[in-house]
């Protein structure tokens, strides 16, 4: 089995609203991130990410966690297995300029976002979030 090694984050703007999208990959809707390529440190990788997808700048970036994703029918291709670094971020613009691997995309509060079809692995993170964000 194949294992994609990946960096993704909860984006938050100044009113703790998240970015949240869907992609033709995946299955419900997902944070921002993608795969580590050679080279590039977790960070680098998560910079490049939301500058190639969705056309922004982060900071305050903080490592939250990582996890494994078994392979499974969430992504277009079900023979692979994921290692998820896990991060929040501040965007530091909330107009987005959407590549080809954005689907929908918005900004949500809280509330919003947990009634939207999310990836389990997508939930359990925002909700991570929401516990934690008063330390941000």
């Amino acid at each position: 089995m194949k294992i994609k090694k990946c960096v993704g984050a909860v984006l938050y703007d100044d009113r703790n609203r998240i970015f949240l999208m869907t992609s033709p990959k995946w299955k419900g809707f997902i944070v921002p991130g993608g795969k580590i390529e050679e080279g590039e440190t977790e960070e680098e990788a998560l910079r490049r990410e939301m500058k190639e997808e969705l056309g922004i700048e982060i900071s305050d970036l903080k490592r939250v966690g990582e996890k494994y994703k078994s392979a499974s029918s969430d992504f277009k291709d079900s023979t692979l297995e994921f290692h998820f670094i896990d991060y929040f971020a501040r965007a530091l613009q909330t107009e987005i300029t959407p590549n080809e691997e954005v689907s929908e995309y918005g900004w949500y509060d809280a509330d919003e976002a947990l009634k939207l079809p999310l990836l389990n692995s997508t939930r359990e993170l925002v909700n991570r979030f929401i516990q934690q964000r008063k330390n941000l």
